[in-house]
């Protein structure tokens, strides 16, 4: 079966790993958009014809997996990661989900609650389709509902760097930023204003590992990539 691999390929190790991945789920690999719905699609993020794409391998109730920076930052707790998810990345439900432990094993400890502090408003670059992508007006929307400041996207720039930027958050105002994923792991507050975003939870230790546990199925390392086992993952049942 074929599946087409729609990459940004300024990365060639990237693109070297799926291709690994895909060939030894028996996948024949093809590079770029179909002009009509075929096999797999994998895509970067639904961006432009992608996204048009996309939706047509939706209709045709065809397998589409997107993948993007990982959730919760490229590289975590020691190891090098990116997202992968059914349909639409950054979103609850679009990914089949296990068991505790691969969280667990991780070994991550949380830090305990804020309970004071700023608002912070956390914009993306809204790169993507809607509904996952930020609406370009949002952080306007969000800083007149909530108040606080509105920290400006670093870009590919360094900036101020995130965990400095937020030592006196107390709460984070987000639409679905990975940055705010880092700021629930420092015991901020955060509220979501992007439907099913994959990192909603309630500001409780008990929600906040629940939502951990859930997310770490839609992370996956490069080793898992290359072997097959996140595509094997992803397209079970």
């Amino acid at each position: 079966m074929n599946a087409y691999l729609n990459l940004r390929y300024t990365l060639p190790e990237r693109r070297a790993m799926f291709v690994a991945g895909l060939e030894r789920h028996g996948y024949n690999v093809i590079h770029g958009l179909p002009a009509s719905p075929d096999g797999l699609l994998v895509t970067w993020n639904r961006i432009g014809t992608a996204d048009y794409i996309a939706s047509q391998y939706e209709a045709a109730g065809l397998p589409v997996l997107v993948t993007e920076n990982a959730a919760w930052g490229n590289s975590f707790a020691g190891q090098h990661w990116y997202s992968l998810a059914r349909n639409r990345h950054n979103t609850a439900g679009m990914f089949p989900v296990g068991g505790n432990d691969r969280w667990d094993r991780l070994g991550i400890e949380p830090a305990p609650w804020r309970t004071k502090g700023e608002t912070v408003i956390l914009p993306q670059r809204g790169i993507g389709a809607p509904p996952t992508a930020m609406p370009r007006d949002w952080p306007q929307l969000a800083h007149a509902k909530h108040g606080g400041r509105v920290r400006r996207h670093p870009g590919k720039s360094e900036g101020i760097p995130l965990a400095d930027d937020l030592a006196r958050a107390g709460k984070v105002v987000t639409w679905g930023s990975g940055a705010a994923i880092k700021a629930l792991q420092w015991g901020i507050p955060v509220v979501s204003d992007m439907a099913n975003w994959i990192g909603e939870c309630e500001s409780t230790d008990a929600g906040r590992l629940a939502m951990f546990r859930r997310l770490a199925w839609a992370q996956w390392t490069h080793r898992e990539l290359e072997s097959g086992d996140a595509f094997a993952w992803m397209l079970s049942a």
